[in-house]
């Protein structure tokens, strides 16, 4: 009969090495969702920008009010039972107007970011592997892209174009793409020299695959993280552009346009210009939530032991 392994023993040590070689290592991908699981912060986000796009979506189904439903018998009312947050000047129901914008609000954000992501992403790959000439002229056009005063533009495309949803998601995709690029410009210049780059091009690969099969997929990181935040950028400028009457427009609602029409019954009436601006703040907070989760993440160097 075998001795019982005594703790401390030489034999009880190689016992509990074995154990732990036995262990199968978890993935990148996993280490990187136990980090973002145990982000406190970020799981707030999340939680946060389920419940606002739960609200948003159902929110007018169980009020039963239309967005643009008029009842000037009900006009200038406060929150009740009837109307969660109120009436407007011609009685139309305030959640269901404060759930309709924050939709576009959140729509316009997600498209724009994607579109200014992918753009960027691309644009800046193609400048740090090639290089050179073509790095030289992709850099001087996020220089001009830069110089253009933001605001004029957008206020000269609304008025040209229209502010369709759709629209504003496209300029803004359009002149919010160069941050990304620049980072994945970084990124591509110092990976193109590794071996691994290296090898795929000595063995024949195209630049192409390159760029998308062994390059793209070790940036991944930081853009996840810079579309995350840019989110937030663009759901603070569209309600600005809808605040100052450049945005969406009437009959249809955004949060800025909420509050612009809000604004000069602040004293008498503050629910009315304080219910869409904590819905903007509340958005943004929990989407740079989410992004610092995604952050330290995908940091290989971080253990988020103070969260």
């Amino acid at each position: 009969m075998a001795d019982t392994l005594m703790p401390g023993s030489q034999a009880a040590i190689n016992a509990d090495e074995m154990e732990g070689l036995s262990d199968k290592p978890k993935s990148f991908g996993r280490l990187a969702f136990d980090r973002f699981v145990r982000h406190r912060l970020a799981l707030v986000g999340v939680f946060g920008l389920i419940l606002i796009a739960a609200a948003f979506i159902v929110g007018p189904w169980i009020s039963g009010y239309p967005f643009d439903e008029t009842n000037v018998r009900d006009r200038m009312l406060g929150p009740s039972a009837s109307h969660w947050f109120g009436t407007d000047e011609i009685g139309r129901d305030l959640f269901t107007r404060t759930a309709r914008g924050g939709r576009y609000s959140l729509v316009i954000g997600l498209v724009a970011a994607t579109l200014a992501t992918v753009f960027g992403t691309l644009m800046g790959a193609i400048a740090g592997y090639y290089g050179k000439a073509v790095d030289a002229v992709i850099a001087q056009f996020i220089n001009l892209i830069l110089v253009v005063p933001f605001l004029l533009t957008l206020a000269l495309f609304s008025l040209r174009f229209g502010s369709t949803w759709w629209r504003l998601a496209l300029v803004l995709a359009a002149l919010l793409w160069t941050r990304i690029a620049r980072i994945v410009r970084g990124i591509v210049l110092s990976l193109k020299e590794q071996e691994f780059v290296m090898a795929a091009r000595a063995a024949g690969a195209s630049h192409m695959r390159i760029v998308l099969r062994h390059i793209l997929p070790n940036v991944i990181g930081a853009v996840v993280v810079e579309v995350t935040l840019l989110v937030g950028t663009v759901i603070v400028l569209e309600s600005t552009l809808s605040f100052l009457g450049l945005g969406v427009k009437a009959p249809d609602t955004s949060l800025g346009l909420l509050v612009s029409d809000a604004k000069s019954k602040i004293d008498d009436d503050p629910i009315r210009v304080l219910t869409p601006g904590i819905m903007i703040v509340f958005i943004v907070l929990c989407v740079n939530f989410v992004g610092d989760g995604l952050r330290d993440a995908l940091d290989p160097k971080s253990k988020l032991e103070k969260n």
